[in-house]
């Protein structure tokens, strides 16, 4: 196949009869989750591979293994028989099985898990929330969760390092005054912080809308909107807690909670809210919405508008692979009445969902672009703040995906003539943004693609979002989220309405009980133990022009480069940053 524009194909009915069999293939959906753009229906090119079901397929057998581990001795023979049964049917008859027959058995070991009769009463201590750990380790979080350090670390290099934000000062939500701030940090004032640029807020304010849900167990859940105040201290480098409000709206039932000692009671409690609030953030906005959904419609629209053998087609492909069928399992089960979100997260499911949908309509494409996000947030400035393992890391990475886009797509295009005459890019650009096609907000250059240079930054943004900043939130989910105190999906008890007086007992009350534990457990080792592709690592021949030989290797280079530059970094830094390595970053969002 000869990579061409369409402009310079002598088959271009060819090319005409290709895409109006595609557009009849890829068609688009708009109820699934409204009214997000997905596909109708997944063609059976776009299914789950055997190898990528086996991966899951380990994955899942682990958990059973550790479920039996950790199960109650009056338990242990019904879930043994359990066990025996789905590895029988898994692996025994693996060689002979088609993939769809593999894909049936995981079906039917994940509704399992998720919906088998569990324990659930509320832990009497950690331990027994460790003690759901047995063949699966006890994530090292589990030792430094209640410190401060860890805290402020979960903002910069935790599993949603994209909410905190500079600001100089802080408005009537959050009236912290100059004598709280100085019993944090005496001899430094919250004003010198804000005019110095050291002033940094967790704003959740999205969450506030949000309708706690009962599912499954018929009892209160809870998500709150807190804002968490951090600063660099003069003359430091690192982020340190200054105060946090558990609710957006100031009242006397409403106290901010100055930073304490490391397990404190009542600043434990402050703490666990922050979390919840952004396990639910992660998981409806950044996660879902700005990675998952986000991604789709490219997908879509690239089969749909581009030829097989368009140059930029041939380029994002790789980058798509296993997204269409990864999201629609997501909304017929993940993201449904009674699934995986309604029964862990806080929010009621219509809830969730609405958040997932803003999360994506509030997600404009052109200030998203990596460089110009984490400017808008004020947090670019590595001399404001130096420790930010994100940002240092994801702008490697971005940086290597750039020069090697642009290495590509000049091949091709010799100037930004080329592009404005390209017609199915065009057309995609078009159908993006359309409100018949991907609504996707803010692409393209007033409606159109105008210049190499801002399809150049389109082409980084989308397979940058696919792969590496997927990588930065998924992953963690398996180290952080599945350790339950530490990262709570949901919270069990209102919000403390005074400042004082709280106990360990009032920790564990907030805490999901055990049996929500071992699900969250469970789902987040799923989610973020399966590994499947490796960013770079193209199949051997896919790309047929010999001038993408250099290019490719110019940018597998710079990725071993990357890599050795973060391992490097991460040998001084206070917890290893290791969710961008390039080594442990998928080509596409396939789980």
């Amino acid at each position: 196949m000869v990579p061409l524009l369409p402009q310079n194909d002598p088959n271009i009915t060819v090319r005409q009869t290709q895409l109006a069999q595609a557009q009849t293939l890829y068609e688009y959906n708009y109820t699934y989750v409204p009214p997000l753009a997905m596909v109708e229906k997944v063609p059976s090119s776009e299914g789950f591979t055997l190898s990528w079901l086996i991966k899951l397929g380990q994955v899942l057998i682990k958990i059973l293994l550790n479920d039996l581990a950790s199960a109650l001795p009056e338990d242990r023979d019904r879930f043994k028989a359990t066990h025996v049964n789905f590895s029988k049917r898994l692996f025994g008859a693996s060689l002979k099985q088609s993939a769809s027959e593999v894909e049936q058995v995981l079906v039917d070991l994940a509704s399992y898990l998720l919906n088998r009769e569990t324990k659930n009463l509320n832990g009497a201590s950690l331990r027994t929330y460790n003690d759901l750990f047995s063949i699966i380790p006890l994530p090292p979080i589990s030792q430094s969760f209640t410190s401060n350090d860890r805290f402020v670390q979960l903002r910069v290099a935790g599993f949603n390092p994209l909410v905190i934000k500079r600001v100089t000062t802080l408005d009537g939500r959050f009236p912290l005054t100059e004598t709280q701030y100085q019993k944090v940090l005496p001899g430094d004032s919250l004003a010198a912080a804000g005019a110095a640029g050291r002033l940094y807020l967790a704003d959740y304010a999205e969450l506030s809308l949000v309708q706690g849900g009962t599912f499954p167990l018929n009892k209160q859940k809870y998500v709150y909107a807190p804002l968490a105040l951090f600063a660099v201290p003069q003359n430091g480098k690192s982020l340190v807690p200054i105060a946090i409000q558990c609710d957006l709206a100031p009242s006397a039932t409403n106290p901010i909670f100055l930073c304490q000692a490391d397990e404190e009671p009542n600043w434990m409690l402050a703490k666990t809210i922050v979390q919840i609030a952004d396990v639910n953030y992660h998981e409806m906005i950044s996660h879902l919405a700005r990675c998952h959904m986000f991604i789709e419609p490219f997908a879509i629209a690239t089969h749909r508008q581009m030829a097989d053998n368009h140059p930029l087609a041939i380029l994002l492909m790789p980058h798509f692979q296993g997204t269409l069928k990864i999201n629609d399992t997501a909304q017929a089960s993940l993201i449904a009445s009674n699934g995986v979100v309604d029964s862990l997260l806080g929010g009621a499911i219509a809830s969730s969902r609405a958040l997932c949908v803003q999360g994506f309509q509030t997600y404009q494409f052109n200030q998203s672009l990596l460089p110009v996000a984490l400017k808008q947030r004020g947090v670019d400035d590595a001399n404001l703040l130096p420790d930010y393992p994100y940002r240092d890391d994801a702008l490697l990475v971005w940086g290597a995906i750039h020069n090697w886009v642009e290495a590509y797509l000049s091949i091709y295009y010799r100037n930004s003539s080329d592009v404005i005459n390209d017609t199915e890019l065009q057309a995609w650009a078009d159908e993006l943004i359309s409100n018949n096609g991907g609504r996707v907000v803010d692409f393209g250059e007033n409606g159109q693609i105008c210049t190499l240079s801002y399809l150049i930054d389109a082409a980084t943004m989308i397979i940058f979002t696919a792969s590496a900043q997927h990588a930065s939130l998924n992953f963690p989910q398996s180290d952080i989220i599945g350790y339950t105190p530490g990262s709570p999906t949901a919270g069990y008890a209102s919000a403390p309405t005074q400042n004082t007086g709280a106990t360990e007992a009032d920790f564990l009350a907030m805490l999901p009980p055990v049996g929500q534990a071992q699900k969250q457990l469970e789902m987040g080792y799923l989610l973020g133990s399966v590994y499947y592709s490796t960013l770079g690592n193209y199949d051997l021949g896919y790309f047929s022009d010999e001038r993408v030989s250099q290019p490719l290797r110019n940018f597998q280079d710079r990725l071993r480069e990357v890599e050795f530059e973060i391992e490097t970094r991460n040998e001084t830094r206070s917890q290893p940053y290791e969710y961008l390595l390039p080594s442990k970053i998928p080509q596409s969002i396939n789980i």
